[in-house]
């Protein structure tokens, strides 16, 4: 009989493995579900946490996990909490919570049928980092034929190690545009070639729609770099039937807006996120000012859309 949630991070944590699992993935497939889980242990540099445990759904978010833990400015996810998975939290007192993230909006408990899908995959889990515990190499079984190890469910209970081949990941692409008539607006006004200005653009911690199902906020903000004064600060969030992509790549037509309403073209633009950097890029070809990469700004607090992922 499967267990609880409590009871199954307990046994999780007792096994004493999350250092050991932490460099491999493996998948739990349970019988009737179009995406496999990929398993993956993430560690947090929050200290009332001990490990998250990450249920990743289908192919393209774990290529999209994977790639953006290589480069932090891959794609368009600034947080693993912003991928569809679920998530098994234990705690440092060792209580474990299971929770639900969807692209877009904030993390939930799980609860309903998706409780029992979920529970399904950790019990399963649980049974791998059992094997684990005899055979540490056990992730890697089918690595020389360019597959993930994974536990699938071909009949009600009955389940078998497969290999997953590993798909090639589809080619990234974005797509930046900015309306003609900005654009001409803009050549129209005067470059100022002594004034810099600092943007930035990030999820917001703890910031979040007052909705049933709370919504994650992004906030884009324009401030004078000598003066450290804000004249541009607006929020944004993924719309219904909307993507994180679209947020992102509508960002560089509202930093033109901004500059419009401003009646000013600073002769440089500061960025301290290396996907900021990437998506102003095309405003290069258009106005003849600098963009430039920082660690940090002078005036403008730390954000988070150039940061190591952390969820």
């Amino acid at each position: 009989m499967i267990k609880s949630v409590a009871e199954i991070g307990k046994k999780m944590d007792a096994l004493g493995l999350w250092d050991l699992l932490e460099p491999f993935n493996f998948a739990v497939k349970p019988r009737g579900t179009v995406f496999p889980y990929f398993c993956s242990v993430f560690k947090d540099r929050n200290p009332r946490i001990k490990m998250r445990f990450l249920m990743l759904e289908g192919w393209q978010t774990l290529h999209d996990f994977v790639r953006t833990r290589c480069d932090n400015s891959f794609g368009f996810y600034s947080t693993p909490s912003e991928m569809p998975h679920f998530e098994l939290v234990v705690f440092s007192d060792s209580e474990a919570k299971l929770f639900r993230h969807d692209t877009g909006y904030q993390p939930r408990e799980v609860e309903g049928p998706s409780l029992e899908l979920a529970l399904k995959i950790l019990w399963e889990a649980y049974g791998v980092m059992l094997r684990v515990e005899v055979d540490n190499k056990l992730p890697l079984k089918f690595a020389d034929s360019r597959a993930i190890f994974a536990r699938v469910e071909r009949a009600p209970l009955e389940w078998s190690d497969e290999p997953l081949v590993i798909p090639d990941p589809p080619p990234h692409v974005e797509k930046i545009s900015f309306p003609k008539a900005d654009l001409r607006a803009a050549k129209d006004i005067p470059i100022d070639a002594n004034e810099a200005v600092e943007v930035d653009f990030s999820i917001v911690p703890g910031l979040v729609t007052k909705e049933q199902r709370p919504r994650s906020v992004y906030s884009l903000t324009l401030a004078d770099a000598k003066t450290g004064i804000a004249f541009h600060e607006s929020h944004v969030s993924i719309a219904p039937g909307g993507s994180l992509r679209g947020v992102w790549e509508e960002m560089p037509s509202q930093v033109l807006k901004a500059l419009i309403q401003r009646a000013r073209i600073p002769g440089a633009l500061k960025v301290r996120s290396a996907r900021v950097f990437r998506m102003l890029r095309p405003l290069c070809i258009e106005l003849p000012f600098k963009l430039s990469l920082h660690d940090k700004f002078d005036h403008l607090p730390p954000g988070q859309s150039g940061a190591k992922p952390t969820s």
